[in-house]
């Protein structure tokens, strides 16, 4: 009697594990751009991967570590809009700005969609020094955002300075853009989505 007790809970038991499926495998999840981690940029090199891949993940914290701040560097981090832009929008630009701005238009394109991030010329540099370099490119740049008062496609040129931080991480600190196309340029984008 008792050894047919220990029959039926071994059974029931066996009944459970199979019908929850405890040791079956589960397809892993989708990837959160957001929580992939970037390489430390301890060279020119991996900053400017680095800002493609953050760019393109819509990754808002590995974004903001490509741009100094006083806390770790000699200097701020500065962007110069073009000269269109500039007379529009409102620009003190910091990397509280920067972040802000990133935010912006990662929530207005979505989930579903993604930036589309072209140098049309690998950015090549102008100076270079041991301890700081000034990169000049062409970029072109597709946003899909929801606005329809805004162009999605912006084109132009800029200049990229870069150096690193006390902890020998390369940061950049100041960005100069430049207008090849009425209203299209980066600047453009960033007085957009981030109107003081």
């Amino acid at each position: 009697m008792r050894c047919r007790s220990y029959y039926i809970a071994f059974a029931v038991l066996s009944i459970l594990f199979i019908s929850c499926d405890l040791f079956n495998t589960r397809d892993p999840d989708a990837p959160d751009s957001e929580n992939q981690t970037l390489p430390i940029a301890f060279t020119k090199e991996i900053l400017f991967t680095n800002y493609r891949e953050a760019f393109q993940q819509k990754n808002i914290a590995g974004y903001s570590e490509l741009f100094s701040d006083t806390i770790t560097h000699k200097q701020n981090f500065i962007f110069i809009p073009a000269a269109s832009a500039a007379t529009r929008y409102s620009f003190a630009w910091d990397k509280k700005l920067e972040n802000a701005y990133f935010n912006s238009i990662k929530i207005s394109v979505g989930a579903s969609s993604s930036f589309q991030f072209d140098l049309t010329a690998i950015p090549k540099v102008v100076t270079y020094q041991s301890d700081s370099a000034k990169y000049s490119f062409e970029y072109l740049l597709f946003v899909p955002h929801n606005r329809g008062d805004v162009t999605q496609q912006f084109v132009g040129t800029g200049e990229i300075y870069v150096s690193p931080d006390k902890n020998a991480i390369w940061r950049i600190y100041r960005w100069v853009d430049f207008e090849t196309k009425k209203d299209s340029s980066w600047s453009e984008l960033k007085g957009q989505f981030f109107q003081k």
